[in-house]
């Protein structure tokens, strides 16, 4: 399975997925208009990835700001992931926010909460 790299926009985050390792990197701002069109194909790659997992597999997300159609994206790319726990491997999801962003603090309780994985609130 081939990496997934794409540079961070002014609308868009950097994506970084590389299945060898089990790595998941989201970084930036992300207020596209077509937020599917951004993530189509991490969810993609991460859907051929659950066939053949690493454990464990990290994921960082670090939000400057998004949109709702984001925030649906998101839910479904650690929805996915889920599943990895339920087969005995394990998903440490790191979610990151500056200090004086609690919009974005408040945004990873949320995921934390009506999520079944190993999920930490870092303040950076």
């Amino acid at each position: 399975m081939d990496t997934l790299e794409s540079e961070a926009t002014a609308d868009t985050p950097a994506i970084k997925f590389y299945p060898a390792r089990g790595y998941i990197e989201i970084k930036g701002r992300s207020i596209s208009e077509n937020a599917v069109k951004v993530y189509r194909p991490l969810i993609d790659s991460i859907e051929k990835y659950l066939f053949k997992p690493v454990s464990p597999t990290l994921v960082h997300i670090h939000f400057d700001y998004f949109n709702t159609a984001t925030a649906k994206c998101i839910i479904e790319i650690l929805k996915k992931l889920e599943s990895l726990p339920k087969k005995g491997m394990k998903v440490e999801v790191n979610w990151y926010y500056k200090g004086d962003e609690t919009s974005m603090y408040h945004a990873g309780m949320d995921y934390k909460s009506i999520l079944n994985l190993d999920f930490k609130i870092v303040k950076v």
